[in-house]
């Protein structure tokens, strides 16, 4: 078990990568997660051997804090066990957004665990504030598309214990975080924004009952910009994501409204609405599990996911300034795209 760094040695690099010797290697810190922490690797071969130029380590965190809460909440598990279980079975599509993944390794006991990836330097890593490029976004939801075909309606995914633990989140916990979060930004949040959120937040529980009854599929849960790698010549494919910790069982098209809604600035979202639905759907194949009025529909039901997503996160991870900045664009694009899908009218009614 790879623990951190100082753990890593040049012959279990060797014996891990299996391309070539590697002869030594260094070690910088990227990245600023709280949960895990990222490495690269940078590496060098003995005479005539060569291999990848730097891999990236993925370790739990070294704050013991930190590292509960992600064994608690299952994040480091999910992650493991996507890319050792689900991701070999998309190896047919090389070109896809996943990472190849060299070694895998996982304490239940501990929560340590150990994922050596590879390096998809020198792409550029997605800003959600600043938003998406329609080529960027279309890239995006494309390979979403393709990730998804294979996976939609999978009777062993919808049977994996580990994908489908019992969500924390329900109507007494968002109704408490939503307090929360409405005392904090106060009159940040508009008249119509506060419509948003109240409505779901009180009907919360029977419109996730509802969602569950829906098409399912593989859900990564944190699908946005932050979480993406855009190729860069020299790069190892057009798109890479990252962040597996959130992967789940749930409606199918949750990871396309969650994108959709906040990747670009409102008036582009709504002037290349159609054509970026129409890509995600076309990612799915010639014989797509859904019909593009399944996918239409599906993102207006799931547009309140980003909603929630921005109450919640903000409120369970240590506040910063771009922190603030990111959860009020968040919830002001995701409520402009519940009200402009006409979502609201879709809510359960509340008794």
């Amino acid at each position: 078990m790879i623990e951190g760094p100082d753990d890593l040695s040049a012959e279990w690099l060797s014996v891990a990568i299996g391309d070539g010797q590697v002869s030594g290697f260094t070690v910088e810190r990227i990245g600023t997660g709280q949960m895990s922490e990222c490495y690269r690797v940078v590496l060098s071969y003995a005479a005539g051997q060569q291999g990848p130029a730097s891999v990236v380590l993925k370790v739990a965190a070294t704050d013991p804090v930190s590292r509960g809460t992600g064994l608690a909440l299952g994040l480091y598990e999910r992650e493991v066990r996507f890319y050792s279980e689900v991701a070999p079975g998309l190896s047919d599509r090389p070109d896809g957004p996943i990472a190849h993944c060299y070694q895998t390794a996982y304490e239940p006991e501990t929560g340590f665990f150990t994922l050596l990836l590879d390096d998809a330097t020198p792409a550029e890593v997605g800003d959600e504030i600043r938003g998406a490029t329609i080529a960027d976004a279309t890239l995006a939801l494309t390979q979403l598309g393709r990730l998804h075909a294979p996976l939609i309606g999978s009777k062993a995914l919808a049977d994996a214990e580990w994908l489908n633990r019992e969500t924390p989140v329900n109507q007494a916990l968002i109704t408490a975080l939503y307090a929360g979060f409405a005392d904090r930004y106060g009159e940040a949040i508009t008249d119509s924004q506060r419509e948003v959120c109240e409505r779901l937040v009180n009907s919360f529980d029977a419109y996730a009952a509802e969602e569950s009854t829906r098409i399912m599929g593989l859900v990564h849960g944190d699908y946005r910009l932050d979480n993406m790698l855009f190729g860069r010549p020299g790069s190892l494919r057009d798109l890479t994501v990252v962040d597996w910790q959130t992967v789940t069982w749930g409606p199918a098209v949750t990871d396309v409204a969650y994108f959709i809604g906040c990747a670009l600035h409102v008036d582009d979202r709504r002037a290349h609405y159609d054509e970026l639905l129409r890509a995600y759907y076309e990612g799915l194949g010639p014989n797509p599990p859904l019909t593009l009025t399944e996918v239409r529909d599906g993102v207006r039901r799931q547009s309140f996911f980003g909603v929630m997503m921005s109450i919640v996160s903000s409120m369970l991870v240590a506040r910063t300034d771009r922190g603030d900045e990111m959860f009020l664009t968040m919830l002001d694009r995701h409520s402009s795209h519940v009200l402009d899908t006409g979502a609201l009218d879709g809510l359960p009614a509340i008794t």
